[in-house]
């Protein structure tokens, strides 16, 4: 019989004790932000350059559009990543390779900045239940879903869980969930996704598992930790780019799974 572990996640993020950089910004020094994502599903590589002086205001960054981006795999060929516009970069069709070592870089202004990701099996995903409850947090009732799935044994993993409803992407900060397995190891896992907002009779919930590395794990630990509150005093998540620069670079295979609410 396999082991079950029922994991009950009030807050968005498993929250374990870890260290937040604090970087110094100013306005006089804007700092370069690169955010990369592949993703192996549709085998595109996304890149977002800006500067900022204030990393947590928007209205203060601006988009970089001259910089030479580049992605190389671990047998050393490198593909160049071709600017879209507005800071954006995008390569599509590059097939990816699982348990290799993804180095992102980025040619701005005579400086080279670079960060490496490994691109890890993803893990299938059970079928999706739901249990109805008369309304934890407010005076709404609804239905509550839970993530099943059964994390492989002795092998590390690093977890992001996106929702969708009804076809649209819930992106917040309340709406993220990441784990990792170092109680859950060789185990079934089943997760019960609280929501301020209960799901309703008819809604299409969809749920992807991303598997992580851990460094992305720590970086959205600790951005969760500093816009969620869990910060004295605000600060940025640390990053694994070099020359300073701010941001992450997440490479990561997954899987879906939807169900109509009845």
């Amino acid at each position: 019989m396999r082991n079950i572990i029922y994991l009950f996640v009030v807050t968005s993020v498993l929250i374990s004790c870890q260290k937040v950089i604090d970087i110094n910004l100013n306005e006089s020094n804007p700092t370069p932000v690169f955010e990369g994502i592949y993703s192996a599903e549709d085998s595109t590589v996304n890149v977002k350059l800006s500067l900022t002086s204030n990393y947590f205001n928007s209205e203060t960054s601006s988009s970089i559009n001259n910089a030479l981006v580049s992605i190389t795999d671990n047998t050393g060929l490198t593909s160049i990543i071709p600017s879209i516009g507005d800071g954006m970069y995008k390569l599509q069709n590059y097939i990816p390779s699982f348990n290799t070592t993804y180095t992102l870089s980025v040619n701005y202004n005579d400086v080279v900045y670079s960060i490496q990701s490994d691109l890890t099996d993803p893990v299938p995903l059970d079928a999706i239940t739901y249990e109805y409850t008369p309304g934890i947090f407010g005076p709404n009732s609804g239905y509550m879903v839970f993530l099943n799935f059964n994390d492989p044994i002795a092998i590390a993993n690093y977890y992001q869980v996106v929702l969708s409803l009804n076809g649209e992407e819930l992106n917040t900060l309340a709406d993220m969930l990441i784990l990792d397995d170092s109680l859950l190891d060789g185990n079934f896992v089943s997760t019960p996704l609280f929501r301020e907002e209960l799901f309703q009779v008819g809604d299409t919930i969809g749920m992807e598992l991303r598997s992580i590395d851990k460094d992305v794990y720590h970086y959205f630990y600790e951005l969760y930790s500093t816009l969620g509150g869990d910060s004295a005093a605000p600060a940025n998540p640390s990053s694994n780019w070099d020359n300073n620069a701010l941001g992450y670079f997440s490479a990561y295979g997954n899987s879906r799974k939807d169900i109509v609410i009845q």
